[in-house]
C-alpha cells in the first residue's frame, strides 16, 4: 500500500511499508538513526522499539552496534517511565549513519520480519490498565538495554526479540506479544546470571590454581 492509497482508504500506513518508504528515498546517501526517529515518532515508543531491534537479529554485525541499540533501548526505557509522550535520543547518536550493510540487510530481512508480525500480531485484551503496561514494559526494556550494553555477545539476540515484542504489545494492545516478551525478557535475564554464574566460578578455580 503506498502513502496516496492509505490516505485515500483512512488508514495507517503499515510500519513495514513506512521504512521500505525510507529506504527507496535515501537510495545511496545513507540513513541516520535520526531519520528513523523522524519518520516514525509520531507513532510512540512501541514502534521504535520494533524497528531498533531490527538489527540484533543479524547473525553478524559491526563491533559496537549492540551498545547504540542497548544504550537507545535504554533511553527510550527511561523516558517512557518519566511520561514522556515523544521518544528522543541525543544528536550524537540521531547523526549516526547506518552502514550500507546494514541498510541492505534491512531491506532483506527486516522487512519480511515486520511484515511477518503485522500479519500475526493484532488486538489482544490486556487485562491490566495501560499505565502499568507501560511501566513494566519500561523496566524490562531498560534490563534488557542494560545486557546489551555488556560484554555478552551472545546475548544480543534474545534480548532485542523480547524488546520488539514489547513494542509491538504497545503498538496492537496485544496481551500476547506482551506475554512473549516478558517471558523472553526473562529468559535474558536468566541467561545472563547464569553466564556471570560460569564466569564466576571460573575464574575462581582459576585462582585456586595459583600458587
Amino acid at each position: 500500500m503506498t502513502h496516496a492509497q492509505a490516505a485515500q482508504a483512512g488508514q495507517e500506513l503499515p510500519l513495514s511499508a513506512v521504512i521500505e518508504s525510507l529506504l527507496d528515498e535515501a537510495g545511496g546517501r545513507g540513513i541516520t538513526i535520526g531519520d528513523i526517529i523522524d519518520r516514525t515518532e509520531d507513532r510512540g515508543f512501541g514502534v521504535l522499539m520494533t524497528i531498533f531491534g531490527l538489527p540484533m537479529l543479524i547473525p553478524v554485525l559491526p563491533p559496537g552496534s549492540s551498545t547504540v541499540v542497548g544504550s537507545i533501548f535504554a533511553i527510550f526505557a527511561i523516558q517512557m517511565l518519566s511520561g514522556a509522550q515523544r521518544p528522543w535520543v541525543p544528536r550524537r547518536l540521531r547523526n549516526r549513519v547506518l552502514s550500507q550493510h546494514a541498510v541492505e540487510v534491512l531491506r532483506t530481512r527486516g522487512l519480511p520480519i515486520l511484515r511477518t508480525g503485522e500479519r500475526w500480531s493484532r488486538p489482544r485484551r490486556i487485562w491490566f490498565g495501560e499505565r502499568l503496561t507501560l511501566r513494566v514494559v519500561a523496566v524490562v526494556t531498560l534490563l534488557m538495554g542494560v545486557i546489551l550494553l555488556g560484554p555478552f555477545p551472545f546475548l544480543n539476540t534474545l534480548p532485542a526479540l523480547s524488546v520488539m515484542l514489547l513494542g509491538t504489545a504497545l503498538v496492537n494492545r496485544d496481551a500476547l506479544s506482551l506475554l512473549a516478551g516478558l517471558v523472553l525478557g526473562g529468559v535474558s535475564v536468566g541467561l545472563l546470571g547464569l553466564s556471570a554464574g560460569v564466569i564466576v566460578a571460573i575464574l575462581s578455580r582459576l585462582r585456586s590454581w595459583l600458587p
